[in-house]
């Protein structure tokens, strides 16, 4: 009788651990911020682009952006550019800005980080393209992001 209430309480305690770590994931979440991974269309590589959007703006908009390449050419430079156009989910923009540049190491990674400021505070798509010097072009999906 000892070892069921025993074994009772370890298993409420253990559901009740559970549901609490999972309530606190759920609390940290961003629904504003965006990320895709990087295919390359051309050449080699993959990677990840992170978009965080922040409160520092203050009225328009900012945002941390975090790309990183891996499995690409060693020593490659490459030249992150961005296409934005209407919030809707459809990436359709050709006119390509350059934000970046990165260049990867002897082991064929590389990373950059940035901010973004300044427009007014609003959702857009956005869509990276990221150019390699080796002829390389990573892309990433078409990603909604909205302004805090």
């Amino acid at each position: 009788m000892i070892r069921t209430r025993g074994l009772r309480g370890l298993v409420v305690a253990l559901f009740a651990a559970c549901a609490a770590m999972a309530a606190t994931s759920a609390a940290y979440a961003d629904p504003t911020g965006a990320q895709s991974t990087l295919t390359a269309v051309t050449g080699q590589g993959v990677g990840l682009v992170i978009v965080s959007p922040t409160s520092a703006g203050q009225g328009t908009f900012d945002a941390r952006v975090k790309v990183t390449i891996h499995d690409a050419a060693p020593n490659t430079t490459f030249t992150v550019t961005r296409a934005v156009d209407p919030a809707d989910g459809v990436c359709t923009s050709t006119e390509f800005v350059t934000v970046a540049t990165l260049t990867t190491s002897a082991g064929g990674a590389g990373a950059v980080e940035f901010e973004r400021s300044g427009g007014p505070t609003m959702s857009f798509d956005l869509f990276l393209r990221v150019i390699g010097d080796d002829g390389s072009v990573l892309e990433s999906a078409c990603m909604t992001i909205i302004g805090k």
